[in-house]
C-alpha cells in the first residue's frame, strides 16, 4: 500500500469515528431528554405514556411495550404498549414463560434475531427451569399484543438495586433488527425508567395510604416522613445517574477534541511524507532506490555537493557491438539494449553499485559513493563476475539469432571527484578522475569475457580471485605501461 492509499484509509477512519462519536452524542443526549421527562412527574399512567412516546418518537422503536411485576405473584401484567392492538393491554405472563417470562425469571437481557428459530432454545430453558424445580410445569397461555409476524425481540429487565420490577421490550418485523447498539442506549435508559416507575408506584402506594390514614395525624406525619426519605434517595440516584450520564458525555467531546488534534497533525505528516516522496524520486535518477532512501532518511551528507573519494570503478560494454548496430534493424538493437541492460540493473542494485552514466552498450558504475561500503573492490569485482556469468547466458540466445556479441570489463581503483554536473533542469551524477579513465582504458583493452584489473588492485584482492597475468599494457594517457590481469574466478 503506497503512501496515498495509507492516507485515504487513514481519513476514511476518521470519519467513521467522526460518525461513531455523533451518533454516541446523540444518544447521550436523547436519554438525558427522556430522563428529564419522565423524572418530571409521579403519576404513573403520564411516565409510561411518555416512556413509550419517547421510544417511538426519538428512538424509533415502533412497537414496544411494559409489563410490570404483579406485587405478591412471580407474573408479570402489561401495563402499557405502543404499535400494537390494545387488547393485549392487562394480559399477564408468568415467570418462565416465552422470552419475557424467561427474563422476568432471569433477570437477565434476551436479544432474539429470529424468534422461530430460538424456540428450541427457550423450551430447552425452560425444562431445565423445571427439571429444578424453578418453574411449574403447567402451561399459562401467554396473549400478549405482539407482532403477528415478529422476527426480532429485544427484552431488558427493569431492576431497582437488584430487585425486579417489570420488563421493558421492542419488537420488530425484520429478522437481526436489533445489536449492542440498540443495547447500550436501551440499557442506560432501563436503569432511568425503572427508578421512575418505582418511584410512582411507591407514590400511588403512599398516596393510598395517606387517604386512608388522613384521620390520624400522627400517621399522617409519619407517612410524610417516609415518603421525603426516599424521595430524597431516589433523587440522590437520579443526580448519580446524571452525573454519570454528565461524565459520559465529557468523555466523548473530550475523545472529539483528539481527533480534532490528530486531524491538524495529519496534514502537517501528509506535507511532511509527500516531501519526502519528492526528494526520493529526484534522488532515484541517480541512485539505487535503497540509497535514495537511505539519502533522504539522512544516512549521509548531500551526494551532489562536489566531494572528493576513493571509489573502486567499474566499465562495461559489449565487444563487436558497432559491427552489430551497424548491420542490425534499430528494433532488434534496442532488443538486445533492452534484454542486457535489464540484466546488468538488477545485479547493480543488488551490490548497491551507483550507476555513473550509460551510454549505448557502455556502462560505468562505481562503489563507495554516495554511500561508504564496507570492501568496494570485493563488490566490484563479485559483481563483474555475476554479470559475465549473465551475459554468457544472453550469448546462448544471441548466437542462434546470429548477434555476435561478447561481454568486456575494466576495473580500477583510486580517488575520483564525484557530484552533479550539468546545469539547471538537467542534472547528471559523475566522477571525475584517472581511476575512470584507467578503468575505461582497461575495458577497451578487455577481449571476450575477460575482467580486466591492475596489479594493484589485484594485490588487494589476491586471497579472493584466481587471475592470469596479461602483461604490461600501453593505454592512452598513461605515461607508463601497466601490469594487468584477468580476473578469472573466485578462490573455493
Amino acid at each position: 500500500m503506497d503512501i496515498r492509499e495509507q492516507i485515504a484509509e487513514n481519513e476514511r477512519i476518521i470519519e467513521q469515528l467522526n460518525r461513531e462519536l455523533a451518533k454516541k452524542s446523540a444518544e447521550v443526549r436523547i436519554i438525558q431528554q427522556i430522563s428529564s421527562e419522565i423524572n418530571s412527574t409521579l403519576h404513573l399512567t403520564r411516565i409510561l405514556q411518555l416512556i413509550l412516546d419517547s421510544m417511538d418518537r426519538v428512538l424509533g422503536f415502533q412497537h414496544c411495550m411494559i409489563l410490570l411485576k404483579e406485587e405478591s405473584e412471580e407474573k408479570l401484567r402489561v401495563f402499557a404498549s405502543r404499535g400494537y392492538d390494545q387488547e393485549g393491554v392487562g394480559a399477564e405472563v408468568k415467570f418462565g414463560e416465552g422470552v419475557i417470562g424467561v427474563v422476568a425469571k432471569r433477570k437477565k437481557m434476551m436479544r432474539l434475531g429470529n424468534i422461530g428459530s430460538s424456540m428450541n432454545y427457550l423450551r430447552a430453558v425452560r425444562a431445565r427451569m423445571e427439571e429444578a424445580g424453578q418453574l411449574a410445569s403447567a402451561r399459562v397461555p401467554v396473549n400478549l399484543p405482539g407482532l403477528p409476524r415478529a422476527q426480532s425481540q429485544l427484552a431488558i429487565p427493569l431492576l431497582v438495586k437488584d430487585r425486579f420490577i417489570g420488563v421493558l421490550a421492542v419488537e420488530s418485523p425484520k429478522p437481526n433488527a436489533f445489536d449492542e447498539l440498540d443495547e447500550i442506549p436501551l440499557n442506560i435508559l432501563a436503569n432511568q425508567v425503572a427508578i421512575a416507575i418505582d418511584n410512582a408506584r411507591m407514590y400511588q402506594m403512599e398516596e393510598h395510604r395517606r387517604k386512608e390514614l388522613d384521620e390520624a395525624n400522627t400517621k399522617l406525619v409519619q407517612l410524610n416522613e417516609s415518603l421525603e426519605h426516599k424521595v430524597k434517595e431516589r433523587t440522590a440516584q437520579l443526580e448519580q445517574a446524571h452525573a454519570e450520564l454528565s461524565a459520559a458525555f465529557k468523555r466523548v467531546e473530550e475523545q472529539a477534541a483528539e481527533l480534532s488534534v490528530f486531524n491538524r497533525t495529519l496534514e502537517q505528516r501528509v506535507a511532511e511524507q509527500l516531501a519526502e516522496l519528492e526528494r526520493v524520486g529526484r534522488l532515484k535518477r541517480f541512485f539505487s532506490p535503497q540509497l535514495a532512501q537511505l539519502i533522504v532518511a539522512g544516512g549521509t551528507e548531500d551526494p551532489l555537493k562536489t566531494h572528493r573519494r576513493e571509489v573502486t570503478v567499474v566499465f562495461l560494454d559489449l565487444r563487436g557491438f558497432t559491427a552489430f548496430a551497424e548491420t542490425s534493424e534499430p528494433e532488434e538493437v534496442m532488443g538486445v539494449l533492452s534484454e542486457y541492460h535489464a540484466e546488468m540493473g538488477k545485479l547493480i542494485l543488488a551490490h548497491e553499485g551507483t550507476l555513473e552514466r550509460f551510454t549505448g552498450d557502455g556502462m560505468m558504475i562505481f562503489f563507495n559513493d554516495p554511500v561508504p561500503v564496507p570492501n568496494p573492490p570485493e563488490r566490484a569485482i563479485r559483481m563483474a563476475l555475476e554479470m559475465r556469468e549473465r551475459v554468457a547466458e544472453l550469448i546462448v540466445k544471441w548466437r542462434k539469432r546470429g548477434y555476435g556479441l561478447d561481454l568486456g570489463v575494466g576495473i580500477a581503483q583510486g580517488y575520483a571527484t564525484i557530484g552533479a554536473i550539468g546545469f539547471e533542469g538537467r542534472w547528471d551524477y559523475g566522477a571525475i578522475g584517472t581511476v575512470t579513465n584507467l578503468a575505461a582504458r582497461l575495458c577497451g583493452e578487455a577481449k571476450p569475457n575477460q575482467i580486466l584489473v591492475p596489479q594493484r588492485l589485484l594485490w588487494t584482492m589476491d586471497e579472493l580471485v584466481e587471475a592470469e597475468s596479461v602483461g604490461d599494457l600501453s593505454l592512452k594517457g598513461f605515461l607508463k605501461p601497466v601490469p594487468t590481469f584477468n580476473v578469472v574466478r573466485l578462490r573455493g
